[in-house]
């Protein structure tokens, strides 16, 4: 193998692979960076068989060829180099060696031959315009789990109905659910088995809705598609497509994938409130509304809330109590209608991160907040002049206080 490239564009293939290497390869070839040679350029990839990348480059090919080096060894020297700088790249024995100018590296490969065989990326299922599913990711990510010993609550159900795409993540104390616009190509993949309780007498297999509904419904990891999403945010299109257990996220010249979570996502459509079933609802600046949490969050914790009352136009954000450290401050707000369960004299109480995560989450200048108890989950949306924000909504559990 015998090539020549820019530094730049090779920079960021390293870069763009290097993200499915394991922080600790369980062998040494699944940390190593494959480099193969082609028609199109050199293309690069990385597979931990959870996660898999790949990219291509355009390149001089003087020879062709195959290697197999160390990917965290690689990312750093790439970031090194001079952008504008050409790198040489040859095979030479066990060896490879990278030139940039004065600058030179001798890498030691790995055995090709023990690289595992990369996956068949599946068809293209939808587009979507890059900067708006990395938006609708971030939104939906927030709400997304961390306990692994519940691998349903650490991923993102993604959910095709027509021309709408449906977000959804939770981690118990909270659900984030974002629909975007995006375009099928009408490739479906065949959907797996799908097993469900039945009455006496039914047929023990999938109804044809079942599996319609199987095969438009994956379960990706959280953290995944919200790495993938942002890296391949732009004004471009991003492609789609799942089957066998797998999903792939591409653009041109570069894919990223990993394996669906085999587990049961909660059905939540039961679980929000609507906006007119509220007894109170808040609207508040966001900018502000964060300001004050942040300040207030100081004395928060866990189990010491922070407590939201409406007072007049205006909004009491605090927390402390007793001998405790308190803090309290306040933020312009409209407010309509009442709850008659308050408890400790304020309207709700809330988890001080999950609070600030569902404003962060927010892209409208305001927030409203619709309680219909003081102690139910409460609606939270979007708003901006006459746009409620439906397409973003995210479902808070209050903390239930005493007295």
């Amino acid at each position: 193998m015998k090539l020549r490239l820019f530094a730049g564009p090779f920079a960021d293939a390293v870069a763009h692979a290097a993200r499915a290497l394991p922080t600790r390869p369980p062998v040494p070839v699944l940390g190593g960076i494959l480099l193969r040679t082609g028609e199109d350029g050199l293309h690069l990839a990385a597979f931990d068989y959870e996660v898999c990348a790949t990219t291509r480059v355009d390149a001089e090919i003087a020879d062709d060829g195959t290697a197999l080096v160390s990917g965290r060894l690689l990312s750093d020297i790439a970031k090194t180099l001079p952008k504008s700088a050409e790198v040489d790249l040859e095979l030479s024995g066990a060896r490879l060696l990278l030139t940039a100018g004065s600058a030179r590296f001798t890498l030691p490969t790995l055995p090709v031959e023990e690289y595992p065989a990369l996956p068949a990326a599946p068809d293209t299922v939808l587009t979507v315009e890059g900067d708006a599913l990395a938006d609708a990711v971030a939104q939906a990510v927030v709400a997304a789990g961390t306990d692994h010993s519940l691998p349903a609550l650490t991923g993102v159900q993604m959910v095709l109905e027509g021309s709408r795409l449906t977000l959804a993540a939770t981690d118990r104390y909270r659900f984030a659910v974002r629909e975007l616009t995006v375009k099928p190509t009408g490739t479906m993949p065949a959907a797996k088995a799908v097993t469900r309780a039945r009455k006496k007498g039914e047929d023990a297999g999938p109804t044809a809705e079942e599996l319609d509904a199987a095969a438009r419904t994956v379960l990706v990891p959280a953290k995944f598609l919200a790495e993938a999403a942002r890296a391949l945010a732009g004004e471009h299109p991003v492609s789609i497509g799942w089957s066998d257990g797998q999903i792939t996220l591409s653009i041109p010249g570069r894919t990223t994938g990993t394996r669906l979570l085999e587990a049961e996502f909660p059905k939540f459509r039961n679980l929000f409130p609507t906006a007119e079933d509220a007894e109170l609802t808040i609207t508040v600046p966001v900018e502000e509304a964060l300001a004050a949490i942040k300040r207030v969050a100081l004395v928060a914790s866990d189990k010491r809330p922070i407590r939201l009352a409406v007072d007049g136009d205006q909004l009491l954000v605090e927390a402390g109590d007793g001998d405790d450290a308190r803090a309290a401050d306040r933020i312009p707000c409209n407010s309509v209608g009442s709850l008659d369960d308050r408890a400790q004299g304020c309207d709700a109480a809330f988890n001080p991160g999950y609070l600030a995560d569902c404003l962060k989450a927010m892209t409208t200048p305001e927030a409203r907040f619709h309680l219909t108890s003081s102690t139910k989950p409460v609606l939270v949306l979007g708003h901006s002049g006459e746009d409620t924000g439906g397409d973003y909504q995210h479902l808070l559990m209050p903390i239930r206080l005493q007295g």
